[in-house]
């Protein structure tokens, strides 16, 4: 049996190039940082600053290399995202430009803490996370085990949600089928590796093990423009992540909370008859 819970694996690194650098200690034992702002090397640079793609992904990366600059991250084993929480500042912020990291114990657990800022000084994102680390497991082995109980050989045929309806540039970007809305608020999505990773999607990287933390913040980001029916604006949002995703096997979206007037919602995502994730996430119209 796998653990209960996680989200995206981390592996020995797939590529030299760093995001953050600089790495300095600060007297509190955390870690300040400069970000880069090489779109050729990252090409989400060129995303909004706080959009869901770019938050995640400076989430994992900048965890990772100022784990590895505190040595207490370990490049060589596989380790899992198990909850996430994030907050954005305004649509007007800039590009992060530094960052600073530290962590810390909570219920007897360690607990990360990320904030980014931008050339200005202003705050463009804050997120706070745990995690779980494989350090006895045979983790190539189990998760090929866990997949033939998921993924079939070939993804079936599947209707994905117009790009202009959630906001993309190109259809492979759409993850989401369109919406159902009786008797409850439900879709479905299929990522595959072929058009869910680079270099088949413009920004989304990872293992390619499994669906991972940044894919699932824009099936929250893409529920949301097909629910509301426009462009929102990313705010913050919570993901707690119970069992993998699996690549090329279709998931269930079920809508179980939303507060229009706090500008909230709520998901369950399944798959193969598990709960994989909650996703809270908080909005604001883009127009």
């Amino acid at each position: 049996m796998g653990p209960n819970f996680c989200d995206f694996a981390a592996m020995p690194r797939p590529f030299p190039d760093l995001y953050t650098f600089n790495h300095k200690h600060l007297d509190h034992g955390g870690v300040s940082f400069e970000c880069s702002q090489d779109s050729a090397i990252w090409p989400w640079l060129t995303l909004s600053p706080i959009h869901p793609i770019l938050v995640q992904t400076i989430n994992f990366w900048a965890s990772i290399d100022s784990g590895e600059f505190l040595g207490t991250f370990d490049p060589e084993v596989w380790s899992a995202l198990t909850q996430v929480e994030w907050d954005c500042g305004p649509p007007s912020v800039g590009l992060p430009k530094r960052g600073t990291y530290h962590t810390e114990q909570q219920d007897g657990r360690l607990r990360y803490h990320l904030e980014f800022f931008d050339s200005a000084g202003d705050r463009v994102a804050r997120m706070s996370g745990r995690g779980v680390v494989f350090r006895t497991r045979n983790f190539e082995g189990w998760r090929e085990d866990a997949k033939e109980k998921v993924v079939k050989p070939e993804p079936p045929p599947f209707e994905y949600s117009p790009k202009d309806q959630v906001h993309v540039q190109t259809q492979s970007e759409s993850f989401l089928a369109p919406l159902k809305r009786k008797p409850r608020v439900t879709t479905s999505g299929l990522i595959t590796k072929a058009e869910g990773l680079r270099p088949g999607h413009p920004y989304i990287g990872g293992s390619g093990d499994h669906v991972n933390s940044t894919h699932m913040g824009e099936v929250g980001r893409q529920f949301g423009d097909l629910l509301l029916g426009q462009r929102l604006i990313n705010r913050g949002g919570e993901m707690v992540f119970h069992h993998y995703v699996e690549l090329g096997s279709p998931f269930d979206i079920e809508l179980t909370a939303h507060d229009p007037d706090e500008l909230c919602f709520a998901l369950e995502v399944t798959q193969a008859g598990r709960k994989c994730t909650d996703i809270m996430m908080r909005y604001a119209p883009a127009d």
